[in-house]
């Protein structure tokens, strides 16, 4: 590429709206599909829509390896992750997680756990107790939820000082100030206890669930035939419940959609009534896709050329990187219609189809099997449609508190994570 201006400082001061600049607006059909710039000095190459995206999880084109910058996958995934590796390496370790995350019973288990969790949440801390935020008490349910099912056997105080650990993470990996700190501090502190428990479940003093992701952790093998570190065990026993418990910011933006469209909260309560569950409901479901398509979350990913190409006239080098724009393509008039609407519609039905489309990737597009995508999809749209589900059987009042999430923060959130009071069981 040419000798471009470096938009590294407008990438974390613009947040989500970033690719705009270069782009023109997410929703204007006709928008430029690939913008050459440079980040951290380096040439790199954004590109938008399913013809980018294509591009992007080709993997005999791009590589993961040296995509990420060090000062934020290392925070966020850890040194040596599944996140940085490519070919049959990658393919060999995320066995691991389809395994533990797309297994149709293991699922199942995890939805009732979920459920029964939620139910006593509610009853305990907001219907008995004063309200709270449905972003912290989705910390404490998905974390909880998502540990005991990976084998993490400790007790519950334990495990929801770790679910709030784990968010914080989350929280800082990529802002300056004292969330970035806060998120170096929880790393550190959770690492040594994922890694202390890896080595005692390895000694045979805690027990470990045949079947469950632990397990499966530390059976795993590498392509040489060895086992991974204590220290790679817990970044990978990590890397299967953050996620999860990164959810919990989907489930505040979930909160908001029913708050300003009380019509789409009351067709998910219809169906809870007429199936009897609050579980795999098909409109909860789609609900669940469309928030996730219309809310910020992650904002792009990084990857780089293996050998010299061309894309839409622009020439990448080998060794350029190429950042897919995930969020200016889940809201793109170039495959959406009304991009900007919030309609659930567009997910049911034969819309059902569209959440494995090339221009729909909340968390990372093409098959989870044999690509990058994230093979937690299922348990992350499975959570949210059981909490869209939950919630929509609650009145709740909304007292006057800060609803606008900042798109120049990443990962943002309503500015209040959505607090409720004086809950009441419809």
């Amino acid at each position: 590429m040419a000798d471009l201006k470096d938009r590294t400082i407008e990438l974390v001061s613009k947040g989500y709206r970033f690719t705009d600049r270069l782009l023109g607006p997410a929703v204007r059909p006709g928008s430029a599909r690939r913008a050459p710039m440079r980040l951290l000095g380096s040439p790199t190459l954004v590109v938008r829509g399913a013809e980018g995206v294509r591009l992007f999880y080709d993997t005999d084109r791009m590589q993961r390896t040296g995509a990420m910058p060090a000062i934020i996958g290392g925070g966020l995934f850890g040194k040596g992750s599944l996140h940085g590796m490519d070919g049959e390496a990658h393919r060999n370790r995320k066995a691991i997680f389809v395994r533990a995350a797309m297994d149709p019973d293991a699922l199942r288990e995890l939805m009732a756990d979920a459920r029964r969790e939620w139910a006593a949440y509610i009853d305990r801390e907001w219907v008995a107790g004063e309200g709270g935020t449905v972003y912290d008490a989705a910390v404490d349910v998905y974390g909880r939820s998502i540990m005991r099912w990976a084998g993490i056997e400790a007790d519950e105080g334990t495990l929801t000082r770790l679910s709030r650990w784990e968010a914080q993470i989350v929280d800082g990996f990529a802002v300056l100030g004292p969330a970035y700190v806060l998120q170096k501090v929880r790393r550190r502190q959770c690492d040594r206890w994922f890694e202390e428990h890896v080595r005692r479940a390895r000694a045979g003093e805690v027990p470990v669930r045949p079947g469950s992701a632990l397990d499966l952790v530390l059976a795993h093998r590498e392509l040489d035939g060895q086992p991974l570190s204590d220290h790679l065990a817990a970044v990978e026993i990590q890397n299967v419940v953050r996620p999860t418990i990164a959810v919990a910011r989907f489930a505040a933006f979930l909160a908001l959609a029913f708050h300003e469209h009380p019509d789409v909260r009351e067709r998910v309560s219809e169906e809870v009534l007429a199936r009897g569950t609050t579980v795999d409901g098909p409109y909860a479901t789609a609900v669940a896709q469309e928030v996730r398509r219309y809310y910020p979350f992650v904002p792009v990913l990084p990857a780089v050329a293996r050998h010299d190409l061309e894309f839409e006239g622009a020439r990448v080098a080998a060794g350029d990187r190429v950042l897919v724009d995930i969020f200016g393509t889940d809201r793109d008039a170039e495959h959406w219609h009304q991009p900007d609407r919030f309609d659930p519609e567009r997910f049911t039905g034969e819309g059902a189809d569209l959440a494995w489309s090339d221009h729909f990737l909340p968390q990372g597009g093409g098959r989870p099997e044999t690509g990058h995508r994230c093979p937690g999809e299922l348990v992350t749209v499975g959570l949210l449609a059981l909490t869209a589900a939950e919630l929509s059987r609650l009145e709740a009042d909304l007292p006057e508190q800060d609803l606008s999430y900042p798109l120049d923060r990443m990962p943002t959130a309503p500015g209040s994570k959505v607090r409720f009071v004086d809950v009441r069981r419809r």
